[in-house]
């Protein structure tokens, strides 16, 4: 419960410093790098883009318009025995049902047996190195 709360806090805490942190961020603007231009040229309109002569020839106004290649059914598009195998798929994979056997309901198969003796260790005892100043007093 007092994790679930310290949590709570720690959240809206991280939520209102991101709120706060970008309330203005529209107003700052960032540059990618310093030899970014802010500006960009001007474009000009030259005589050949305004040229009746140029643009009223047959070459540059004759474009041909690419004919696609008309799509036509094949047999096997239309044939069920191809696209009827995922029904045939679903109606064969039945699952048998579930049934108990004997070891999942036999109290001595789920009983736990102590398999070996328990480790004991041995008295721990002060050493003279542990007790030693100029040992931890360097």
């Amino acid at each position: 419960m007092k994790t679930r709360f310290n949590l709570k806090t720690v959240a809206l805490i991280i939520a209102v410093i991101f709120t706060v942190g970008t309330a203005n961020a529209t107003e700052k603007v960032t540059k990618a790098s310093g030899h970014e231009n802010s500006f960009e040229a001007s474009l000009n309109l030259e005589s050949w883009m305004i040229n009746d002569a140029i643009w009223s020839t047959s070459d540059v106004t004759n474009f041909v318009e690419a004919q696609e290649e008309s799509l036509n059914l094949e047999n096997w598009m239309t044939n069920s025995d191809v696209w009827s195998t995922a029904i045939d798929w679903a109606a064969n994979t039945a699952e048998a049902s579930l049934e108990l056997e004997n070891w999942m309901t036999n109290k001595i198969a789920w009983e736990v047996a102590p398999t070996a003796i328990a480790e004991t260790e041995g008295h721990l005892g002060l050493e003279e190195w542990m007790i030693n100043e100029r040992v931890w007093n360097l």
